[in-house]
């Protein structure tokens, strides 16, 4: 009986199939390149968006090629409300620069990007 009970679980197991195994379908676009101008998407000025991005409230002090860098990152002692203002400030700003905030979705996985977001 457990012989059979063992070949049983066996054939089970194998149908446990998982379609995709690559985490590097998840590693996408650092965050400043999600800022583009929308009649030059891919191809978006990428000093100049540094430079706008500062102008807009990221403290200089960033390191903006740093692909680990988020507008979504709070400071030591910031508030909630205080994160929230600096944020939709930049995004805001930006905005009024005529960037367009692309979501991550639309820029794709840095292993298929789509093309979008330099």
């Amino acid at each position: 009986m457990p012989k059979k009970c063992l070949l049983f679980l066996c054939c089970l197991l194998t149908g446990c199939v998982v379609a995709d195994m690559d985490s590097s379908h998840y590693d996408y676009v650092p965050w400043i390149k999600l800022f583009q101008k929308p009649d030059a998407a891919g191809r978006t000025n990428v000093q100049q968006r540094k430079t706008d991005l500062y102008a807009c409230g990221v403290n200089p002090k960033v390191d903006l090629d740093d692909p680990h860098w988020s507008l979504n990152g709070s400071y030591a002692g910031e508030t909630s409300e205080q994160f929230n203002a600096r944020r939709n400030k930049v995004l805001s700003c930006m905005k009024g620069k005529g960037y367009k905030v692309y979501g991550f979705d639309e820029c794709g996985p840095l292993k298929a990007p789509t093309g979008k977001c330099n």
